[in-house]
């Protein structure tokens, strides 16, 4: 058996840490899927009908990457001049549309020019809580497995309109325990402390609940309600305004700015095992605020970090709010150190 001690021991245990660190983490942020790719109709024949195509395209990508209806506008989109020159590749589907993958660090560039953030394929995700009243007595939850009837066409628009702005949304199970710790009534009368506790088996960062009220033919008036940490946000409109300013709200927080690449310290406690500092690790890095993360010492649990982030440092905290991994604690006075604890660690 080999002894080491001292400053040796911790500097080998620190080699092992970040060996380990692309350890999977307990993170519920999920990557999205073909963020710089879109469908449009194109009829066949002309050259031209694929130019307006990949426009067409084009302005489904921007308001996915930024997370922004605004970077859809008509003058945005003819800032990228030709469409086409930022087609990586494309094709045509079974239903005859033109699909498009562009250029992300074209689109990327071209969203900094124009003064918009872009935000990263690894983006929070959201349990929707969306109960619907049909006007005739009859109050329903809209589970993960609906298929038919009213539930089931407003699970596909809620999903739909979701991947339309590139946010990532899960849906209630409705099983055993959720019917025993929420039921339909408890969300339509805006329980929110009773939704947050249902919702806490779930994997998921953020919280929106939809309050639906259906009247002919097939429209619905919806009050939405946004729950992401402490914060509490409100709005109203149709189901797809859901997806949308739950999209609009999480980018003003979470999209990296056109500019922006602080320095900050930072230290953790509460790091006790390889499995908490590779979760740690992955955690960070993901962060689409954070440019590079290196690690600057370790004193029992408790890490010190440097990040290099890609915007302002109060967006990198709010970004921190959002998650599950990391609670704040009260910073040493006259230092600019953020002080943060795991989790769940004493």
């Amino acid at each position: 058996m080999i002894h080491i001690s001292g400053r040796r021991a911790r500097h080998v245990i620190v080699l092992l840490l970040l060996a380990l660190a692309g350890l999977p983490g307990a993170v519920p942020a999920a990557r999205v899927a073909d963020l710089y790719a879109a469908s449009a109709p194109a009829p066949d024949g002309p050259a031209a009908g694929n130019t307006a195509a990949f426009g067409a395209a084009l302005r489904q990508v921007l308001v996915k990457v930024s997370g922004r209806q605004a970077a859809g506008e008509q003058a945005v989109v003819a800032s990228f001049g030709d469409p086409a020159a930022l087609v990586q590749q494309f094709r045509r589907d079974a239903a005859g549309n033109l699909w498009a993958q562009f250029d992300p660090a074209a689109v990327r560039r071209g969203l900094a020019r124009a003064n918009l953030s872009a935000w990263g394929e690894d983006r929070p995700t959201t349990l929707v809580w969306l109960v619907w009243d049909s006007g005739a007595g009859e109050i329903d939850l809209v589970s993960g497995s609906a298929t038919g009837g009213t539930a089931g066409a407003l699970r596909q628009q809620l999903l739909e309109a979701a991947e339309a702005r590139g946010v990532p949304v899960m849906l209630p199970l409705r099983d055993a325990p959720d019917l025993a710790a929420v039921g339909a009534a408890d969300a339509w009368g805006g329980s929110m402390d009773t939704i947050r506790r249902a919702s806490a088996r779930y994997p998921a960062d953020v919280i929106l609940v939809g309050r639906a009220r259906l009247s002919p033919p097939g429209t619905a008036d919806v009050r939405w309600t946004l729950l992401a940490g402490a914060q509490r946000e409100e709005w109203s409109g149709g189901i797809t305004e859901g997806p949308a300013g739950l999209a609009e709200r999480l980018a003003a927080r979470l999209a990296s700015g056109p500019a922006g690449t602080d320095s900050i310290a930072l230290a953790v406690s509460g790091v006790g095992t390889l499995d908490q500092y590779g979760a740690l690790l992955a955690y960070l890095r993901g962060l689409d605020s954070v440019e590079s993360v290196a690690v600057t010492g370790l004193a029992g649990d408790s890490l010190r970090l440097d990040l290099r982030l890609r915007t302002e440092r109060g967006r990198f905290e709010q970004a921190l709010a959002l998650g599950r991994l990391l609670q704040p604690e009260p910073a040493d006075e006259g230092t600019t150190t953020l002080r943060y604890r795991l989790a769940g660690q004493p």
